[in-house]
């Protein structure tokens, strides 16, 4: 074989790779790979609905949560959760000493809605909720998953996690609450492709 000839395979061989290894990082990214944090502060307010979706008949109502969430990457994002827990008859452990009352995750379930329309799911998996009967307050630790959505979220997974303090403002004999709520939420989304950020994004 001639020195042209080695050189041109070696060339067609470089080119191979190359268009090889570009095939294969677009495929990983339509297979889901695009890594994008959302994060932000919370707050909104809660109150009991008709809902009973755990053992029905028990008289445990599920409560709405309407909030809205304050990013720097997506701008202001509104939301609302459907929650229904459960109560802790044996402590975790993971409520300070003194704590009334701890409840724990039966349902829930979020829908964001993102500036330009589109529809976030999120699912929860673990919820740790301590309350203070005195002061009529409580603290939320939360887990769970990403589950799709509308228009670029159609795919979406991933995992998140928030923190809240809620205060109680209102409370009736069936125990139906209104109250208000605020926190962190971290996350981070994973898509098949990159995700549309706000104009005004840093």
């Amino acid at each position: 074989m001639t020195t042209k000839s080695i050189l041109i395979s070696v060339a067609l061989g470089l080119v191979l790779t190359v268009t090889v290894g570009r095939a294969a990082a677009s495929e990983s990214q339509h297979q889901g790979s695009i890594k994008t944090p959302y994060r932000g502060t919370f707050s909104g307010t809660f109150f009991t609905t008709s809902i009973d979706a755990i053992n029905p008949g028990d008289g445990v109502k599920a409560f709405l949560g309407m909030f809205s969430v304050t990013t720097r990457n997506f701008g202001q994002v509104t939301a609302q959760v459907l929650t229904e827990d459960m109560p802790v008859t044996v402590p975790s452990g993971a409520c300070a000493e003194g704590t009334d009352l701890e409840f724990t995750r039966g349902i829930q379930h979020f829908v964001h809605r993102f500036p330009n329309g589109d529809l976030l799911y999120l699912k929860g998996l673990t919820r740790t909720v301590c309350v203070d009967l005195a002061r009529l307050t409580a603290s939320v630790d939360e887990t769970g998953e990403f589950d799709g959505g509308t228009g670029q979220f159609a795919e979406a997974t991933g995992s998140w996690k928030l923190t809240a303090t809620v205060d109680i403002f209102a409370v009736d004999p069936a125990a139906q609450l209104f109250g208000a709520l605020s926190g962190e939420f971290k996350g981070t989304i994973v898509t098949p492709v990159p995700i549309h950020m706000a104009p005004n994004d840093d």
